[in-house]
């Protein structure tokens, strides 16, 4: 009977998570990409604060995603929340029950080769743009 009991609840383990299927990314966030439910919850908690990522974008055709040229420019990315009208150069951090950003950023340009692909978070916290995390 024990023995039966184990193999019922090993099969339970190693089916549901295949059973399960992959969580699924709601409409309000921009989808493409394979994440975990976790950083989903995070994402709509950021965006019902307001929390929105504006992804950075190249200047030149020659300054394009993964080309480390350091003479190209890009327009740096950032966090903008539209209900506070904050700016934060930095994702945004839970503090208590509220994400707060670092009080910096906004656009600009810069030189210096491509930026790091984006977070799961900024992705999926953006409407257009980037190339998707890995």
């Amino acid at each position: 009977m024990l023995r039966i009991l184990s193999l019922t609840l090993l099969l339970q383990f190693l089916c549901v998570p295949i059973l399960a299927g992959k969580p699924e990314i709601p409409s309000t966030l921009r989808g493409g990409i394979e994440v975990r439910q976790k950083t989903i919850g995070i994402a709509l908690k950021m965006q019902r604060q307001g929390w929105a990522y504006v992804m950075p974008r190249p200047k030149s055709s020659q300054a394009r995603w993964e080309n480390t040229d350091g003479r190209t420019t890009w327009w740096v990315g950032y966090w903008h929340n539209r209900t506070t009208k904050k700016y934060s150069s930095t994702t945004p951090q839970l503090n208590g029950k509220t994400y707060v950003g670092d009080g910096k950023g906004g656009g600009g340009w810069r030189k210096g080769g491509s930026p790091i692909r984006p977070s799961k978070l900024e992705w999926l916290l953006s409407k257009r743009g980037g190339i998707p995390p890995r």
